[in-house]
């Protein structure tokens, strides 16, 4: 579908790796005659080969905190968009510096210009503190600023959507009387309302290759710099109401400003597993891995008493990651805390050979069967669908899509989240390239049968 903007002048890339090259050819199809140039340290035969069959220009440069602003403003003016889908450029510079030059934002995650490897009791090393950093721009700048949509690929992102399709559909099941929500304060209720104890996001990557990996190659679907990172921050949550009592909580550390919808504990995502549950893979064994996600839908779905704003509610929320196979292997690379012992890293796409990536959201309830909600996409649909994709990378390209779609139609929304945007527009804007979207509504709980269920993290976690 090809698209006319009289919003968008021209659009900027930042990074062009494996998302930016799976985003190419989606991105040129909406907008066949916008000028859109990629810049990227990089940008070897490949990555030129696919940014040239897509029309773009590019520039091989290193954005780094002392030249993003002379690097980046021959290139904009007002009514552009930039899209930062680069590892290692700081979202809030990025987001603080567009906003004064009337330019539209999106990004997949909050970046820092530099993470801290394997920081465990560090605060500033954390996901949460990089969110209410931004959060904390936006509540000084103007409002009615053009619009910056701020962590919105898969997930976080996409999945914040489906958390409110999930909630509504557990509504019709077992609350039929209650109306749907429109505020965030809404949604909290509901949440509450329906027992919602535990929210993960779920994922099982099965996509397959029959080519072998080097003991010493990290070995990814998505984007390798980006995995290492976030399996190299201290395990971050969303910190539930319930979550009173336990080993973890005991060991949890809280942050002192903001929202205080999270904490961290200190040991690396890369070695804390949890037991999840999707409907093809059943139960497994994913990495609690740190994510934007898990504190932005905990805050948004946060509910305070009137008299003395005390927390009354909030669901425990985290990602729970079990990446295809070899990227599982790649992962005993970080056992010391360190990517030190990477020699080289690649990217799966077209030597995959089957299987899907399965990504969705589980609402575990303490009332009622828990619902699993998300994408069955495969290798082969990806494929069919646009080129320089694999299933995980496709996922994250049609949220960005449905963000660039939602920015046109609001484009003076100042800094925004997914939490607050209209899921059905968000959905059915992404929906061709998550299909097919699936649900089962199951009574899962990791913990022995006839056991007590407090829904704590230690019953989630594996030893």
């Amino acid at each position: 579908m090809t698209h006319t903007s009289p919003t968008l002048p021209n659009i900027l890339l930042l990074g062009f790796g494996n998302i930016g090259q799976a985003l190419s050819a989606p991105l040129r199809a909406r907008y066949p005659h916008l000028d859109i140039r990629v810049l990227d340290e990089r940008m070897d035969a490949q990555q030129i080969a696919i940014a040239h069959a897509a029309g773009f220009t590019w520039e091989r440069c290193r954005i780094q905190a002392d030249n993003y602003t002379a690097l980046l403003a021959p290139h904009l003016r007002p009514g552009s968009l930039v899209i930062n889908i680069a590892t290692s450029i700081s979202s809030h510079d990025l987001l603080a510096w567009t906003q004064a030059q009337g330019v539209h934002y999106l990004d997949t995650c909050i970046d820092p210009w530099e993470y801290q490897d394997g920081t465990l009791h560090n605060a500033a090393n954390t996901n949460y503190q990089m969110r209410e950093a931004v959060l904390a721009l936006r509540e000084h700048l103007p409002p009615g600023g053009p619009s910056a949509l701020v962590a919105h690929g898969a997930n976080p992102g996409f999945v914040s959507l489906l958390v409110k399709r999930g909630l509504a559909m557990m509504a019709a099941r077992h609350l039929p009387q209650v109306p749907l929500p429109t505020r965030a304060p809404g949604w909290a209720q509901l949440a509450e309302a329906l027992g919602i104890r535990v929210i993960q996001i779920s994922e099982r990557d099965q996509q397959r290759t029959t080519t072998p990996r080097a003991p010493d190659c990290f070995v990814n679907t998505w984007s390798v710099d980006g995995f290492v990172a976030e399996a190299l921050q201290p395990v971050e949550l969303g910190w539930g109401s319930h979550e009173a009592h336990g080993p973890l909580a005991a060991q949890a550390c809280h942050h002192n400003h903001g929202s205080r919808a999270g904490v961290y504990l200190p040991e690396l995502g890369a070695r804390f597993r949890v037991r999840s549950w999707s409907p093809a893979a059943g139960e497994f064994c994913g990495h609690l891995i740190s994510h934007n996600e898990a504190f932005s839908i905990a805050a948004y779905l946060s509910r305070h008493t009137p008299d003395t704003g005390a927390l009354a509610y909030r669901p425990t929320v985290y990602y729970a990651y079990h990446p295809c196979d070899q990227a599982q292997e790649s992962l005993a690379l970080l056992a010391a805390g360190s990517r030190a012992p990477i020699a080289s890293q690649r990217i799966l796409k077209d030597e995959i050979c089957d299987g899907i990536d399965e990504l969705g959201v589980l609402l575990l309830s303490d009332r009622h069967p828990g619902l699993w909600l998300g994408s069955q996409l495969s290798i082969h649909d990806a494929r069919r669908i646009a080129p320089h994709n694999n299933a995980t990378s496709l996922q994250v390209v049609g949220s960005m899509l449905a963000g660039i779609a939602w920015l046109e139609a609001h484009p003076r929304a100042g800094i925004v989240e997914s939490e607050a945007l209209d899921a059905d527009f968000i959905i059915d804007h992404a929906e061709r390239y998550w299909a097919p979207i699936v649900h089962e509504f199951r009574d899962w709980h990791p913990g022995p049968p006839g056991t007590p269920r407090r829904w704590s993290l230690d019953e989630f976690r594996v030893e």
